[in-house]
């Protein structure tokens, strides 16, 4: 009768734990979604893969709603999105120093290189983040070498985060579990329809995921930069508008598209989201998109490191003599 007790008591014991594990991943807060902190998107999920995918076969199995375990399944296609690339996500901070991030920085660039080389006909937006890349890395590690600009360096950097865990998780996705894992994450409500529509061909949809990125993911990281008082925001993002050069062949300048005045000086803050969006929509993804392949082949081959080299100046984003263009963000 004992051993029976204590038979009984082990497994009642095991299942309890299994559940709980399991109950653990459930309807958690997205308490790091916007990527402005080491990790993903919840301290308590796990890092390894393997896990990651027992939970969700078991979530799956139970026929638990995706809303539930949204936190979960956003971060499992953002932890192997960081395997494709290389980053250690649960290292990845942007509140350390560019100098310190600067391998991760680059890798992620890097990984955007790779994705559209090997599917040119398909992952076109990934050309499109590259090749934006070079002057918005050298934007973050121009502004980390001032003490005062340092707040705006980890605010790119989270920026870049963000993006990857958004546009890059859902790449992922797409590229293992095809559109059934894009719609998961919609089901899960971790992106909209208009999103999931866009990946039924993913080649005509450079427009509608550039339109995801700045109009929803980092919209209001932009906003709290230009609201910044000390050293005032409205002064160092229109610096960054008027200093970094635009890297997509055949793009207007922001003072080319609207001067002011007629001067040499934009007429628009980069970090306000309509005067943003007009400018991108309007001359920086049609240049995109009239660019043929081998020309973005050409561009994206480039050593990464090579393109930030020559956006590298620190002076472009700290005063307003080079007035030249903006720093787009990919």
């Amino acid at each position: 009768m004992r051993v029976l007790m204590v038979v009984a008591a082990l497994v009642l014991g095991s299942m309890g734990a299994t559940k709980a594990d399991t109950v653990d991943y459930l309807d958690l807060p997205l308490v790091n979604g916007n990527g402005e902190q080491r990790g993903g998107v919840h301290p308590d999920l796990p890092s390894d893969r393997a896990t990651i995918e027992a939970a969700l076969a078991g979530y799956r199995a139970r026929g638990i709603a995706p809303t539930r375990f949204k936190a979960l399944l956003w971060h499992y296609w953002i932890v192997r999105a960081a395997e494709d690339a290389g980053v250690n996500l649960s290292e990845w901070d942007p509140q350390r120093s560019a100098e310190s991030n600067r391998a991760v920085i680059f890798a992620v660039y890097d990984f955007y290189a790779k994705l559209y080389l090997t599917h040119p006909d398909t992952l076109r937006w990934m050309g499109f983040a590259n090749i934006g890349a070079p002057a918005f890395a050298a934007g973050m590690l121009d502004l980390g070498t001032v003490p005062e600009l340092r707040w705006f360096s980890s605010m790119l950097m989270s920026m870049q985060k963000h993006i990857f865990m958004d546009l890059g998780a859902m790449h992922a996705a797409y590229l293992h579990g095809g559109i059934a894992a894009v719609q998961e994450l919609r089901d899960a409500g971790v992106i909209d329809p208009e999103t999931t529509a866009a990946w039924a061909d993913p080649a005509q949809a450079v427009m509608e995921f550039s339109s995801r990125e700045q109009n929803l993911v980092i919209a209001g990281q932009f906003d709290r930069m230009r609201a910044r008082l000390l050293p005032p925001g409205e002064m160092v993002t229109y610096a960054i508008t008027v200093a970094g050069p635009m890297p997509v062949p055949g793009g207007k300048t922001p003072a080319q598209y609207r001067p002011l005045f007629g001067g040499p000086l934009p007429a628009f803050n980069y970090a306000d989201r309509v005067a943003r969006w007009d400018f991108l929509s309007n001359d920086t993804v049609p240049a995109y998109e009239r660019l043929g392949k081998e020309t973005v082949h050409r561009i994206v081959q480039r050593p990464f490191a090579e393109r930030v080299a020559e956006y590298r100046a620190a002076a472009r984003l700290l005063d307003f003599l080079p007035f030249r263009s903006s720093t787009g963000v990919r």
